[in-house]
């Protein structure tokens, strides 16, 4: 019998499956169904297939012949026993339903054991995490499903109608139409001639974050002061191949927090060490200060002592030859652009350090970025035994340098590649930013074939939108 023309697209997914190796998927019980009565349609007597049959039905359902001839095996047990149709069409359907797959993990033991911790390890669901071993994504859905089900299982119905899925919403600034040209001027002069952003290696981009001391959210310490926390000035470069040391430069500048040791005074947050301080500053006995404020003073202290240290120390020297920006946000810092304390610090060592700033209402436009600022938080473990237990401020430094030290260079040289995406995207919106974020996965499949590119190319479109409005506002 000659075998029947298949569809030549599935015959085609089937010769590239088959050579590369990709394993096709099980049956279902319909297609089972329909493989089964073509091989009823076809038989001879009551259990004999002819000759060419069971490969005919291979390459019809593009499947194995192994696979028809064990179905028909099934199939011929049944019709030689004497058995009805229906019984022999039963005999092929799948076993493995609800007998199949990775067995659930009980996490019953770590729900309980987040009943029993401390509120000081319960403030944020990464806390959580550290504290009961179980990932963050795995933890949120638990919680989630265990307050569902403690609400379904309630006679309440005002409590039914309040379970709804969560929806993330991002605000995003007003801007004028000042606003809107400034950041169009931003965008294009970060683009080369032939229409590529620039690589920006000699671009070091600061942040500031704040996180709430150990134990800041224990009712014992709830007072009606300010809650104490602890501002950390966080500082990035993009990874690049640094020729002079011959190795790759992660682009991790550093993490520092705003705090300051000496005797006790009256202003900030004073907290007693009684262990050796991870800050290179303080000793044993002394007393870290902790800032509730931060002032123009003490952000151009940590630029200069910590930020242009860091880059003379850590960036390659090859960037001597060019201008080394650091790109802050203006409504931030409070410092302006020619700062001379900044300047002085900045011009020595044969180096030339400048200050630029992003556009006002543009927290878009900055590496650091809140999804990247997300994955640096303060990791705090239980102290192990023989240790000496570390003051609140020190396990809050200690955990946000660990976490600073984790974050791979491939997540901040994608960081950059989004920043260009979004430079483009803002051209291509005329300065506005009613734009989709740029921090998606397709970079993954690019760095697996190693196609991943150095500079975005701009489209033609957004060039022509740029020039168009900053042609018409000079007029």
């Amino acid at each position: 019998m000659p075998a029947p023309a298949g569809d030549p697209c599935e015959m085609a997914a089937a010769v590239e499956d088959k050579a590369q190796g990709r394993r096709r998927p099980n049956l279902t019980d319909e297609e089972r169904l329909v493989l089964a009565n073509y091989l009823l349609q076809h038989r001879q007597g009551e259990s004999r297939l002819p000759r060419a049959v069971i490969a005919t039905a291979a390459d019809k359902f593009q499947v194995h012949r192994n696979t028809v001839s064990r179905i028909w095996s099934l199939m011929k047990l049944a019709l030689d026993s004497g058995s009805s149709i229906d019984v022999v069409m039963r005999q092929v359907l799948s076993r493995k339903r609800g007998n199949c797959g990775r067995k659930r993990k009980d996490y019953s033991t770590a729900l309980e054991q987040v009943k029993q911790l401390p509120l000081n390890q319960r403030g944020s669901l990464r806390a959580l995490s550290s504290a009961v071993g179980v990932p963050r994504t795995t933890l949120f859905r638990l919680l989630r499903n265990y307050e569902t089900d403690d609400i379904c299982k309630s006679d309440n119905e005002e409590a039914r109608s309040e379970v709804k899925p969560t929806t993330a919403n991002t605000i995003k600034p007003a801007l004028s139409e000042k606003n809107k040209r400034e950041r169009l001027r931003f965008c294009y002069r970060k683009m080369q001639p032939n229409g590529v952003f620039d690589n920006m290696f000699n671009v070091v981009h600061i942040n500031t974050k704040w996180c709430l001391l150990p134990g800041a959210r224990d009712a014992e310490t709830m007072t009606n002061k300010k809650k104490r926390k602890v501002m950390f000035l966080i500082a990035v470069a993009r990874p690049q191949w640094d020729t002079g040391r011959q190795k790759q430069f992660d682009g991790k500048l550093g993490v520092w927090p705003c705090i300051a040791t000496g005797e006790l005074t009256l202003t900030g947050t004073d907290v007693e060490v009684s262990a050796p301080s991870v800050v290179d500053s303080a000793k044993t006995g002394r007393v870290l200060r902790v800032l509730e404020t931060v002032t123009k003073t003490e952000i151009q202290a940590m630029i200069t002592h910590h930020v242009i240290p860091a880059i003379k120390l850590k960036m390659p020297n090859a960037l001597r030859t060019d201008p080394v920006f650091i790109q802050m946000d203006n409504q931030q810092m409070r410092l302006t652009a020619d700062d001379p304390v900044v300047a002085e610090h900045g011009s020595t060592d044969g180096w030339d350090i400048r200050v630029q700033y992003q556009p006002a209402h543009s927290p878009e436009l900055v590496v650091l970025s809140h999804a990247l600022l997300k994955s640096i938080y303060p990791a705090t473990f239980p102290s192990q035994r023989g240790c000496t237990p570390l003051s609140p401020v020190e396990a809050l430094i200690a955990g946000m340098e660990r976490t600073f030290a984790a974050v791979p260079k491939r997540r901040i040289n994608n960081a950059f590649l989004a920043l260009q995406k979004t430079m483009e995207c803002v051209m291509l919106a005329g300065g506005s930013n009613n734009f989709d974020s740029q921090e998606d996965a397709t970079k993954q499949s690019l760095q697996a074939d190693g196609s991943l590119p150095v500079s975005v190319l701009c489209q033609r479109d957004a060039i022509a939108a740029c020039q168009c409005i900053l042609n018409s506002s000079q007029e």
